[in-house]
């Protein structure tokens, strides 16, 4: 035990990347594929970009999957938490584009084999940054088994996806409205599409009547889309425009005639209630142009600038010189006939930073509705369950109106889409067509395509793998509500499509943890917190304990206090641990032997608060279950229960002496295990210590909880006494009692035979006899079950004590007339803030209960 001496604080910079060597050498993060998923545990981590560092979100991800994982494992589940990377096309791309471009070259330059070779080299070099900080936050991932969405077997599950939902004629080929990203060149995902409120300028632009009887006038946002305007829409009930359905007018600056059309999707309040109709560039009058057989024109070309198409004065401009040139045509033609500011949200990539422009484009799309309905169906029915409840809704209210995916990517980093051309010949498969003259298609597939199949694919999907049969489904998905469409309705469809069940059996979408002043958290805002300099100053047990008791069904701020409160729930039961490890007998081993009041009374806790903090785990309420532990912990344990031990600790012999060893040491024992899912570092160093301690404690599996280590009677004793404790404490405070004086007393309250002599100790009182000399009570402090007695003393000059008491009951009845005289003006109470109301009640409140307490 001299080693534990000389330790006098635990140093979490020392001991953690030591007790990370010990998990990892010891291959307890690598379970064997045996046995079912019914009788094992699993998570697949969401697979974090390649590119990627941690962020507040992946250590609070990560907090909270490792706690479920542990937690499993020590109910002695084989649990596999499934480790990997994500590809990540866009970004990765970009990050190689930018090397090369710092050299003076480019993708274009080296061609697609080359670049791809240094993305590849790339990824060698930076691509397990992420993982080795996972390792140092604690999260007891199977690095053993490491994934890529980029990896041979996964590629090969992705080809016979694609190629199988082709030949089920879920995913075609189409020109179809996308959302295009000039930036990258590329068509992109909608979770890559941030909006942003924007103030432009509204124009109100007079197309004259094909009739020559007037003109009708149009109000838009981008005039330079007009040039491949092919309508002009009004609503059907619109008595304004009802003579003119069926008419023409004419297109100003190009002459092309547009018929005017009657469609319910037109706004009659908007503008002027006419709508011109640009089915190239616009996603709303794509599917108005759709129904009603409109020619689609494109006057904007990928590299976001304007084609041919719109005539010799504005091909080659930009789409903001074309805006201004169109304007100033528009201007000199007399056509705009108003103008005004018009704030609105507008798609900008979030990616390349440049506005989307919505194009039709040849791409490869994925029919989703017969995917979709076994995956609504799974989560009525209760087989997914999501959580918070509130966001089953919103699923299903998604997935009901689903539409055609866009999966294809004009990038080069990818899973390239398994489709060979050759003049009109289409060969879709998994291997190469044979013959002559066949070109590969150069798109990729989106990123969000291949990481569907997560959940199955990196257990060894499409081949009947051990880890498949182990693992699969997988337990819980723990993930923000950023991409609850995006990727978790994807693994649902893909997981009961191919492994022919469900991913996982629950969906537990985490807060967003904000910066400490309420707004996201950013490097480029400066509101940025690097979770790594977070555990470099408070261990990685205070900034896991701290995120899970930040956590919440609500996005959070950042709490440095919850951090800190990590730290010190650390140290203190570090600190309750030596004292208890180098008092007892080191030959003693944990069993369950109270002797005392107080030694039942902490089973009974202990019992209480495992269960507790199981079920708000299991319920996925962790900040609770963390504050649970904390209590249990910190109060409980080190401020009370040890302080009530301590005379036996120290004085304790013989048989007595074993048996309060044996209890303490099985208390401590159950305390590291209930709280390691938590704070694993200092739970597993304390573990170290512990005398017949065998292997790692994250590889213990805990006992069952003892129904009958409840103890109600001593939990009752014992609670009572802790508030007799606390009240003359109090009162010693409030008469300024020195702090080592020892007040003579006598106990008049019923409950206190196996407590007195704590309270007594504890409070610093001296018992006396009922007849003391005849001496009369001098104060009274009331306790439960009755009061306690205070006698005269020397230690303490009870009169001004009192003198000093009564002058606080005075301010405090001053101060409480005052509040319920303002409470009591109506005048007040009906025009200043509620706040201010509610504070004002909670104040009277607060100086009420002082007052009846003095």
């Amino acid at each position: 035990m001299s080693e534990l001496e000389t330790k006098t604080r635990y140093d979490a910079a020392e001991a953690e990347p030591r007790i990370l060597r010990r998990w990892l050498e010891s291959g307890l993060f690598h379970p064997e594929p045996e046995g079912t998923a019914d009788e094992n545990y699993s998570i697949a981590v969401p697979p974090p970009n390649v590119t990627g560092a941690l962020h507040m979100g992946h250590a609070l991800n990560g907090s909270i999957q490792d706690a479920l994982i542990r937690f499993n494992r020590a109910r002695g589940k084989r649990a596999k938490w499934i480790l990997g990377t994500d590809h990540a096309g866009i970004a990765t791309q970009k990050q190689v584009e930018k090397q090369l471009a710092g050299e003076g070259s480019g993708r274009e330059q080296i061609g697609r084999e080359a670049f791809t070779e240094r993305v590849w080299q790339w990824r060698e070099q930076y691509g397990d940054t992420i993982v080795g900080q996972f390792q140092r936050l604690g999260a007891s991932l199977d690095y053993d088994d490491e994934r890529f969405t980029l990896d041979e077997r996964y590629v090969e599950a992705v080809q016979k996806v694609f190629v199988d939902l082709y030949e089920k004629g879920l995913i075609y080929r189409d020109n179809y409205m996308v959302n295009w990203d000039p930036g990258s060149r590329s068509a992109i995902s909608d979770l890559e599409v941030e909006e942003r409120e924007e103030v432009d300028t509204l124009y109100y632009v007079d197309y004259p009547l094909a009739s020559g009887n007037g003109s009708i006038t149009v109000a838009t946002v981008r005039p330079e889309t007009m040039l491949a305007d092919t309508a002009i829409a009004v609503n059907p009930s619109d008595e304004r425009y009802a003579r003119l359905v069926g008419e023409q007018a004419i297109l100003p600056l190009v002459g092309r005639k547009l018929r005017i059309i009657a469609d319910d999707y037109v706004k009659p309040e908007f503008g002027t209630g006419a709508l011109k109709i640009t089915p190239g560039h616009d996603p709303n009058d794509f599917e108005i142009g759709r129904r009603h057989g409109l020619e689609e024109l494109t006057v904007i070309g990928e590299d976001g600038r304007m084609t041919e198409a719109a005539g010799e004065r504005f091909a080659g401009l930009g789409v903001k010189e074309a805006q201004e040139a169109v304007v100033a045509a528009l201007r000199e033609a007399g056509a705009i006939s108003r103008t005004e500011e018009y704030p609105h949200v507008v798609p900008f990539s979030h990616r390349s930073g440049e506005r989307i422009e919505p194009l039709i484009s040849l791409q490869w799309f994925m029919r989703m509705d017969e995917l979709a309905q076994p995956a609504i169906d799974a989560v009525k029915d209760g087989r997914v369950r999501i959580h918070p409840e509130r966001w089953t809704r919103v699923y299903l209210d998604w997935m009901e109106n689903i539409r055609p995916w866009c999966v294809s990517r004009q990038l080069w980093w990818g899973h390239q889409i398994p489709v060979w051309y050759r003049g009109e010949e289409t060969y879709v498969g998994t291997t190469p067509p044979e013959g002559d003259g066949w070109e590969r298609d150069p798109d990729v597939l989106d990123t969000w395509f291949s990481s569907a199949l997560w959940p199955f694919a990196t257990l060894g999907w499409p081949r009947e793998t051990p880890e498949l049969k182990a693992f699969y489904p997988t337990d819980v998905l723990s993930t923000a509500r950023d991409i609850l469409f995006l990727w978790v309705a994807r693994m649902i469809m893909m997981g009961l499509e191919f492994a022919g069940e469900v991913p996982f059996r629950d969906v537990y979408i985490h807060s967003v943890i904000q910066a400490p002043d309420g707004r996201r958290m950013s490097k480029s805002l400066g509101t940025g917190i690097d979770p790594l300099d977070e555990i470099e100053s408070h261990g990685a047990d205070g900034v896991r304990f701290g995120l899970l008791a930040m956590s919440s069904s609500q996005d959070v701020r950042y709490s440095a206090e919850k951090v800190q409160q990590g730290q010190q729930l650390a140290n203190k039961l570090w600190n309750a641990s030596r004292l208890v490890l180098t008092r007892i007998d080191p030959e003693a081993r944990p069993a369950s032997r109270p002797q005392a009041v107080e030694d039942r009374w902490i089973l009974s806790r202990l019992a209480h608060t495992r269960a507790e903090v199981a079920e708000r785990i299991e319920a996925y309420d962790f900040s609770h279950a963390v504050l649970g532990l904390y209590d249990f912990v910190y109060g409980e344990l080190c401020d009370w229960y040890l302080e009530l031990v301590k005379p036996r600790l120290y004085e304790a012999e013989g048989q007595e002496r074993d048996d309060l060893s044996a209890t303490l040491l099985h208390v401590l024992t159950e305390t590291l295990q209930l709280a390691h899912p938590v704070i694993p570092f200092v739970t597993e160093e304390i573990w170290s210590h512990v005398p017949g301690a065998e292997g790692l404690l994250a590889a213990r599996t805990a006992p069952p909880l003892d129904a009958a280590a409840g103890d109600a009677e001593a939990e009752r004793a014992i609670a009572a006494a802790i508030e007799a404790v606390q009240a003359l404490r109090g009162w010693r405070d409030s008469v300024g009692a020195p702090a080592g004086a020892r007040i003579p007393a006598r106990i008049d309250a019923a409950g206190y035979g196996e407590t007195a002599d704590h309270v007594a100790r504890l409070a610093r009182l001296e018992l006396v006899e009922a007849e003391r000399n005849g001496d009369e009570p001098v104060a009274q402090v009331s306790i439960p079950g009755g009061a306690v007695n205070i006698f005269a003393s020397d230690a303490v000059d009870l009169g001004a004590a009192e003198r000093k008491l009564e002058e606080r009951r005075a301010t405090l009845r001053k101060e409480i007339s005052r509040c319920e005289g303002k409470l009591a003006n109506d005048g007040f109470v009906a025009k200043a803030p509620p706040a201010v109301v509610d504070a004002e009640r909670q104040k009277l409140t607060a100086l009420q209960e002082e007052l009846e307490a003095l």
